[in-house]
């Protein structure tokens, strides 16, 4: 696993994509592209990946056609996230479900733990995504949750500024076991800023 030189601050496009957005110096985030679809399919795939994740109907992996279709929809919002210095993704970040009429949206991420990583590089991806959709979808609340046992997300929706709003109980399956859902919510205002390493 690589890891990433301390950065400045400074905002940088990805190198292989022209609809590139700018994060931090030692990471990067853009639109997919044919080769990052596949990505998000196999990453979908993987049981320590998909078991956190439901895309309704406890479907918990999409085929590459469903993906491909998220990824052309104004309905969902996604970028590929990365490591400065590599073409490949390391992870992905979405914001589904866009409702223009209620102005809300459902937010999710996920990172392959044996890509190339950078400090803060999930969070300053989640940060650039979560503020675009304010802005240009016009969003007003963005929901998550996530799986009462799964730590990192709940850390990373609280440093995002996601708020907890309550526990659906007994409605997930993570390795045969039913557990629950926490619930959050994120208004413009409570959304944190990227981050420096």
């Amino acid at each position: 696993m690589n890891g990433c030189a301390p950065t400045d601050g400074t905002l940088q496009p990805s190198m292989d994509n022209a609809a590139s957005h700018a994060t931090s110096s030692s990471c990067w985030l853009r639109e997919p592209g044919p080769n990052d679809i596949d990505d998000i399919v196999a990453w979908l795939a993987q049981p320590t990946i998909s078991r956190w994740l439901d895309f309704g109907l406890g479907r918990q992996a999409l085929p590459a056609l469903a993906v491909q279709a998220m990824v052309h929809s104004r309905q969902h919002r996604i970028r590929v996230f990365g490591s400065a210095g590599h073409t490949v993704p390391s992870g992905v970040v979405a914001v589904s479900d866009v409702t223009h009429r209620f102005a809300t949206g459902s937010f999710w991420i996920l990172r392959d733990r044996l890509r190339p990583i950078c400090v803060n590089m999930a969070y300053n991806a989640a940060t650039y995504l979560l503020h675009e959709a304010f802005a240009r979808d016009r969003v007003r609340c963005i929901t998550a949750w996530a799986v009462d046992s799964n730590v990192p997300s709940q850390r990373l929706l609280a440093r995002l500024g996601f708020r907890l709003i309550g526990l659906q109980r007994d409605c997930h399956f993570v390795d045969g076991t039913r557990v629950g859902r926490l619930l959050y919510d994120l208004l413009p205002e409570d959304l944190a800023l990227p981050r420096a390493p």
